[in-house]
């Protein structure tokens, strides 16, 4: 199968890097899901993005012409189409809005805490 730019294709996830997931598609073709087009948010953990076996639609936005590479996006799929495979269940990718804060969440008291302090001691001089 030949791909264009702007296909909406189905990879399957080979290999994790902390900056990409590697995906192969139909005959042997290979690509590059980058970190930067899984979402317009901070990922801190692209495995939960993906694990090896996975498969991810994702739209093409490159092919190298020399060996046929593609460069792909998954945050260009429009978010009613997005999903992930793996172990024939469906499981959809984590979006910004559900990222993990709960280090920010323990430590907010006791900065509002501290800045509390310091605001009165600068009153009391």
């Amino acid at each position: 199968m030949d791909f264009k730019v702007g296909d909406i294709i189905i990879g399957k996830v080979n290999q994790i890097r902390p900056y990409a997931l590697f995906l192969s598609f139909d005959n042997g073709v290979n690509g590059l899901l980058h970190i930067s087009e899984l979402s317009d948010g901070y990922i801190r953990d692209i495995e939960k993005f993906g694990s090896v076996g996975d498969e991810i639609k994702v739209k093409v936005l490159s092919i190298d012409p020399t060996n046929g590479f593609l460069r792909v996006s998954y945050k260009a799929i429009p978010e009613e189409e997005r999903y992930t495979t793996h172990d024939n269940s469906t499981r959809k990718i984590p979006q910004f809005d559900e990222a993990d804060f709960t280090d920010l969440e323990e430590k907010l008291p006791e900065w509002i805490n501290e800045t509390l302090l310091k605001a009165k001691e600068q009153n009391n001089d």
